[in-house]
């Protein structure tokens, strides 16, 4: 299944227009592999069970993602995974339009391609073509948008962008999707342990300590990267880390390589100069959405940053007050 529009789906009304379609999707979705990308400012989707999928959004302010008892924005910045199960929502809330792109594997998926990658060319001759099944999941946690696995979404979203998903249901579109998608999850499957191996150095900890440990600190940093626009101190961060904030400075600093504050700081710069591209802004409102509060603390910060004046900045910007 290919969308290449946002699904009109409730909490919208039902319509005659919307009636076949929204019929056949009710028969076609969760059973089968898909791909929609679309473009809004404003949609909301209630929460609803889902299987394997992975998540990116490019422009304005990002996608939230409703889960129990956290928010995670997808941004051009950051990935999400979530495994086969989850239960969960989504937003979008943004001045600007932003293309949300999510990606969901049919089920069973990633237990076949979990099993292959784990067979060597000699053992699956000896099978003679059957397959097989291996438990797999995935962290759970905002994570960069790079590699081999962000090569694999930004050519699946630059294959629709240039027609492949036109004609709903086509067949050599669902052959050709079905293709890439087992190529997406391998490097998902080759990037996974990585990325929960982060941090090895962190402690002298069992394996699941530091799994325990890897965990509580990507909890309270998706927490700074979803809610970097608003005021957040130590204190509230440490919580979501279910850490003292002692221990979380010392912990966070031992994966990070700065403390959380600096690095929210640094998180705040970076989303403050894609802002500024923006001529549309003010420099007020670019400090206010970044989360750097005033105009004399983004001035401050992009001057650490770069070197230039304020006024340099927003000269180069062409922005105007």
């Amino acid at each position: 299944m290919i969308l290449r529009e946002l699904p009109d789906l409730a909490p919208r009304p039902l319509t005659a227009a919307n009636a076949g379609f929204r019929q056949w999707f009710a028969q076609h979705w969760g059973h089968e592999n898909a791909v929609v990308m679309g473009w809004s400012r404003d949609v909301e989707f209630p929460p609803h069970t889902q299987t394997l999928s992975i998540k990116r959004a490019w422009g304005g302010e990002g996608e939230d993602y409703l889960l129990p008892g956290r928010r995670l924005r997808v941004d051009a910045k950051h990935c999400l995974i979530l495994n086969q199960g989850g239960h969960y929502g989504a937003r979008i809330r943004s001045r600007e339009p932003v293309l949300s792109f999510g990606v969901f594997f049919r089920p069973g998926m990633a237990e076949e391609v979990a099993h292959a990658a784990r067979q060597t060319v000699p053992e699956a001759l000896v099978a003679d073509g059957e397959g097989g099944l291996l438990a797999t999941g995935f962290a759970e946690h905002l994570r960069p948008a790079d590699g081999a696995v962000n090569e694999e979404l930004t050519e699946l979203r630059d294959a629709l962008f240039a027609g492949r998903g036109e004609l709903l249901g086509d067949a050599d579109d669902e052959a050709w999707l079905e293709e890439r998608m087992q190529s997406l999850l391998w490097r998902m499957l080759e990037a996974e342990p990585g990325w929960r191996s982060r941090g090895g150095h962190l402690a002298a900890l069992s394996r699941s300590q530091h799994a325990e440990l890897l965990a509580r600190l990507d909890h309270a940093t998706d927490f700074m990267l979803s809610c970097h626009a608003e005021p957040l101190t130590l204190d509230a961060i440490a919580a979501v880390a279910r850490l003292s904030k002692y221990h979380f400075v010392r912990c966070f600093r031992a994966l990070q390589g700065c403390t959380p504050m600096a690095w929210l700081a640094q998180q705040r710069t970076e989303r403050a100069l894609r802002l500024l591209k923006d001529p549309a802004l003010s420099l007020d409102e670019v400090a206010a959405r970044s989360g750097l509060g005033s105009r004399q603390t983004l001035f401050r910060q992009l001057k650490r940053r770069g070197g230039a004046s304020g006024q340099a900045l927003r000269d180069a910007a062409h922005l105007h007050l």
